[in-house]
Order: C-alpha cells, then sequence, then structure tokens
C-alpha cells in the first residue's frame, strides 16, 4: 500500500486553505454572537473582564426591576 505524496505547493496550498477555513470559523462565531471573544480561549483576560461586566450589569438590572 502507498501513500499519497503531495507536492511542497500542493502541502502549503492546503495549508492556506485550513487556515482560511479557520478565520472563516471565527469570523462566522463573532458574527452570530455578536462578540469579538466567545471565549476564554479567544482573550481570557477580555473574556473574564467582559463577564465580570456581565454579571454587574445583571446584577444592577436585578435591583432596579425588585
Amino acid at each position: 500500500m502507498s501513500g499519497i505524496v503531495l507536492s511542497s505547493s500542493v502541502r502549503q496550498n492546503l495549508l492556506s486553505l485550513q487556515s482560511t477555513a479557520d478565520l472563516l470559523a471565527t469570523t462566522q462565531s463573532r458574527l452570530s454572537t455578536g462578540k469579538k471573544v466567545n471565549s476564554a480561549l479567544d482573550n481570557p483576560t477580555n473574556f473574564f473582564t467582559a463577564q465580570s461586566l456581565d454579571n454587574r450589569a445583571s446584577d444592577i438590572n436585578n435591583l432596579l426591576d425588585g
């Protein structure tokens, strides 16, 4: 059984396509949620800062409603 041998240019094109697909997935995720940082993997500092601010805003809304 022989394997498939790819030339360096084909291999580079495949890596480029994979990179483009990854960027597309990231962009689609940001567009669908409306957030630049969707998880701690994107940017831990900004994610936890935003999460803290969301919690504070929710607490303030609860105080104003209650």
